[in-house]
């Protein structure tokens, strides 16, 4: 994979930014910049990419993640076909970090804060009803003006610091080891993964996109990655899986072969290794979540 690129979305004079972001597809580099992001998907599904953190994402996903992380919600393939008729929409929080400065984090009445902007440098997946007051809050801030725009900034934080309703995303050793010169490179494996994932996958290919030997390509994925590049794939094709399985249009042999498995014996114990459990518990599980009592 290549190194994602580095970007700066806030000018001097600003101190957060707010944007509605509608296209046919997200933004498709994998990047980091140096400011805070809180993003709320309202339209749109894929696969998100938060340091070596790997998931589906679909309507509804909450995410903050913290400076200088690496993070990237790359759609499924079907919104980048011509007329698809397919449509994203998320709504976006950019703000500096002077707003929430060390010696203020210091303070005692910033504890909570403090730990909010810790767990952000791994990114937090925020959910349940801290959700919803968020999402209400972020239809609201369009309409405030002036200092009424930082307030309003300060009260999602302080409910977002306050939740007990979060996953924090990237492992707890991971760390950005990416260069300025390695996004391309990072864009061109991503891209070949996620278009290629449900057949063959090539090591030999995969090395050549970057002019590597295979040996020299997987030292310079697994740092970046936090992960081998088989493991990548395997959580790629994973999480497609869980996708079909919530759908349960298809039986687990065919979902399977749909993921990119030719044997059902190595997606039952690829599945275990990354969800912990088998694709026949994942699914009982989710339709007893699903199904009211």
């Amino acid at each position: 994979m290549s190194v994602p690129s580095i970007e700066k979305t806030l000018t001097p004079k600003e101190t957060f930014i707010y944007k509605d972001l509608i296209g046919p597809f997200f933004n498709p580099n994998w990047h980091f910049h140096p400011e805070f992001q809180i993003s709320y998907i309202m339209e749109g599904e894929g696969t998100r990419f938060i340091g070596d953190h790997v998931q589906n994402f679909k309507k509804g996903d909450l995410v903050m993640t913290g400076p200088n992380l690496p993070h990237l919600w790359r759609n499924d393939n079907a919104y980048f076909k011509k007329d698809s008729g397919l449509s994203t929409r998320g709504l976006v929080i950019y703000f500096d970090h002077v707003l929430l400065s060390e010696p203020l984090l210091e303070m005692e009445e910033f504890y909570k804060i403090n730990k909010l902007v810790a767990h952000s440098l791994r990114g937090i997946e925020f959910h349940g009803e801290t959700r919803e007051i968020i999402i209400r809050f972020l239809l609201d801030l369009d309409k405030q003006k002036g200092f009424k725009r930082i307030l309003k900034l300060l009260e999602i934080l302080d409910t977002l610091a306050n939740s007990t309703e979060y996953s924090i995303l990237a492992s707890p050793n991971y760390m950005n080891a990416f260069k300025g010169g390695d996004a391309e490179k990072m864009r061109k494996v991503y891209d070949y993964v996620m278009t290629n994932f449900k057949t063959n996958i090539s090591l030999d290919e995969a090395s050549s996109l970057l002019n590597m030997t295979t040996t020299s390509f997987c030292r310079y994925f697994k740092p970046r990655a936090n992960k081998t590049f088989t493991r990548f794939v395997n959580e790629i094709r994973i999480g497609h899986a869980r996708k079909l399985l919530l759908e349960d249009n298809f039986n687990i042999s065919q979902i399977s072969y749909e993921c990119g498995y030719n044997a059902l014996s190595n997606f039952n114990r690829q599945f275990k290794s990354i969800t912990d459990m088998s694709p026949l518990e994942y699914r009982k599980l989710f339709l007893n979540i699903q199904t009211p009592v």
